[in-house]
């Protein structure tokens, strides 16, 4: 990694440990369930989604404040996801990045109500309104979470059928790659609101994107990169981790590419998600630097 990525990712870093820090004080909670909601948020993680929100929205415009507040809700998002998916009844982990997890820690009756309180959190502080009164993207592509998403995608996971390469990248474009969309899509969307507006659905969470500029079809251009990028990164995403566990002789889910591909052609497929993802990105132009060296963290040769 370059200085140049390391400062800017250590900065990123601080900036969203800060907002979340801050919004978990602020709550109307006792500080016994405080205590749960920041061990739940604080474990050591990449912060990989919030940060690729900021660096998409960087991409157009500088965040501010509430594109910072935005981040955040997406990681608590993100972290009321993985309480749930470690607790007995779904995957039943004890250990997440090397620390008990939630309900390990401190029970299942505590771990259930985190988990539902950082979802109704989460969907606070992303469906507060711009500081222009404009609807904020999560009126958009709230769906991501549900039905067109993460909640399917697990549910897929646990109960589905999977019996081939594309029902597995499917899965993994819902349950994995909905909330790195929601992020970029986030970003896109925040950092051309001068530019921009939605017009949504709040019932079926449709939307259309409305070009402010006529004299410049560019804005809506690259909000389709963006999701092109989103959907060949998040299933990079998945693809690196079950690449990486093989490789480090940890025993496979069936819910693994290396269930239907030998080893050289599951780095083929990452790669070559990979390689659309930075093309996508190259269209789209911008100080992309960082997220181009984001993106060769996960090519495996």
């Amino acid at each position: 990694m370059s200085e140049f990525f390391q400062t800017r990712l250590s900065e990123w870093k601080e900036q969203i440990d800060g907002g979340l820090k801050a919004i978990i004080a602020g709550l109307n909670y006792c500080d016994d369930f405080k205590n749960v909601l920041e061990y739940a948020l604080f474990p050591g993680g990449k912060r990989l989604r919030p940060i690729l929100m900021l660096e998409f929205h960087n991409l157009f415009e500088l965040p501010d404040e509430y594109a910072l507040n935005y981040a955040c809700g997406i990681e608590i998002l993100h972290t009321y996801s993985l309480i749930h998916d470690d607790m007995p009844c779904m995957d039943n982990d004890d250990m997440r990045r090397g620390k008990p997890t939630v309900h390990k820690m401190f029970g299942e009756a505590k771990a259930l109500l985190a988990g539902d309180a950082l979802l109704d959190l989460a969907n606070r502080i992303l469906n507060a309104p711009m500081p222009n009164g404009g609807v904020g993207p999560f009126c958009g592509f709230s769906s991501l979470v549900g039905d067109n998403g993460l909640i399917n995608g697990q549910y897929i996971d646990l109960f589905g059928d999977i019996a081939s390469v594309d029902e597995l990248l499917d899965m993994y474009k819902q349950k994995t790659g909905a909330l790195i969309k929601l992020a970029c899509n986030g970003g896109y969307v925040l950092g051309n609101r001068r530019k921009i507006r939605l017009e949504c659905d709040g019932i079926s969470g449709k939307c259309n994107i409305i070009n402010e500029d006529r004299s410049n079809d560019r804005h809506i251009i690259n909000g389709m990169l963006t999701e092109s990028f989103a959907q060949a990164f998040g299933q990079a995403f998945q693809l690196y981790d079950d690449i990486s566990e093989y490789i480090s002789g940890e025993k496979q889910g069936e819910r693994s590419i290396l269930k239907f591909l030998d080893l050289d052609d599951a780095k083929k497929l990452l790669n070559e998600k990979l390689n659309n993802s930075a093309k996508a990105l190259d269209t789209i132009g911008g100080d992309n630097r960082f997220l181009h060296e984001f993106i060769e963290k996960f090519v495996i040769v």
